[in-house]
C-alpha cells in the first residue's frame, strides 16, 4: 500500500519536474524568493531591522526576476513549438483529430460547390 502512494506521489510531481527541465530558472528563482523571505523574517526575529529591510528588497528583486525569466521562457517556448496542421493538439485523442480533419473536409468542398454554382 505504502509503494502504491509513493508512486502516485511521484506521479504528482511529474509536471513541476518536466517544467523545471524545460525552465529551469524558475525554480531557482523561487528558491532564492523563499531563501530571502525566510532569512528577512529571521533578521526581523531577531531585531536587525536594517538587514530584514535590504532582504526583502532582495526578495522583490528576486521574485521580479522569477516572472521575467516565466515571462521570456513562456514566449520563447510557444514561438519554438511545434505547430503542425497534420498533428492533433495536446490533449486530442488522434481518432478525434481525425474526425475533425475529416469535417473539415466536408465543409470546405461544399462552400467551395456553393461557390462555383452562384
Amino acid at each position: 500500500h505504502q509503494a502504491g502512494q509513493r508512486q502516485a506521489m511521484c506521479g504528482y510531481f511529474d509536471p513541476f519536474w518536466d517544467k523545471a527541465k524545460k525552465d529551469p530558472l524558475v525554480p531557482v528563482g523561487c528558491g532564492m524568493t523563499v531563501a530571502a523571505l525566510l532569512a528577512g523574517l529571521y533578521a526581523f526575529h531577531k531585531g536587525h531591522s536594517s538587514l530584514s529591510q535590504k532582504m526583502m528588497r532582495a526578495r522583490v528583486i528576486a521574485q521580479g526576476a522569477t516572472v521575467v525569466v516565466l515571462v521570456a521562457g513562456t514566449s520563447f517556448t510557444t514561438r519554438v513549438m511545434d505547430v503542425s496542421p497534420n498533428k492533433p493538439p495536446k490533449g486530442m485523442s488522434a481518432v478525434e483529430f481525425q474526425l475533425l480533419q475529416e469535417e473539415k473536409a466536408k465543409a470546405s468542398a461544399s462552400a467551395s460547390k456553393e461557390e462555383s454554382s452562384s
